[in-house]
């Protein structure tokens, strides 16, 4: 794969909603070391809204089948490696995935890290053609789909942490 033919995610809310397409293929780039690394993020049930994703690292030479699975995601918050996992702890493929998901729990991405797509819808696996969709590696159906439940699940979130804050607050 060469650089003129994947795209960068620019802020942190894009990344998250791109992850958890179920068809997410990412790329990230150090710019310190100058490696990268690619990445097969699948949700393991499309009709299971709670179900987890596995993440592989590409690590042949064939962009669309030399993937090694790495570990799952559970909850859309925890990044585990298995038994099964064929990358071990020591593996800078796992080191810099790690990373990049810790801090993107944070809603922060590294200053030092890029994040790419291939221009491949994350939710459906089509060709991106528009320069929108480009931006946020999603086609305009899937994105507004997803973006209904990733809405959701934000609000949600931001809910819950007003009504701890109050709990906190008045105890």
């Amino acid at each position: 794969m060469n650089k003129e033919s994947i795209y960068k995610l620019k802020n942190v809310e894009d990344v998250k909603k791109f992850i958890i397409g179920g068809k997410a293929i990412i790329t990230l780039e150090s710019e310190t070391t100058g490696r990268w690394f690619t990445y097969r993020i699948k949700k393991a049930n499309k009709e299971d809204k709670d179900s987890p994703f596995f993440v592989s690292v590409l690590t042949g030479t064939d962009n669309e089948s030399s993937y090694s699975y790495m570990g799952v995601i559970f909850n859309q918050s925890k990044f585990i490696l298995t038994k099964n996992s064929k990358i071990g702890k020591d593996a800078l493929s796992y080191k810099a995935f790690k990373v990049f998901f810790d801090l993107l729990k944070k809603d922060v991405i590294h200053e030092k890290m890029t994040v790419y797509h291939r221009g491949i819808c994350s939710v459906c696996g089509r060709t991106l053609t528009t320069s929108e969709s480009l931006k946020d590696g999603m086609g305009p159906i899937c994105s507004g789909r997803l973006g209904k439940l990733y809405d959701i699940k934000i609000i949600r979130k931001k809910k819950i942490q007003m009504l701890n804050r109050r709990l906190t607050t008045n105890s």
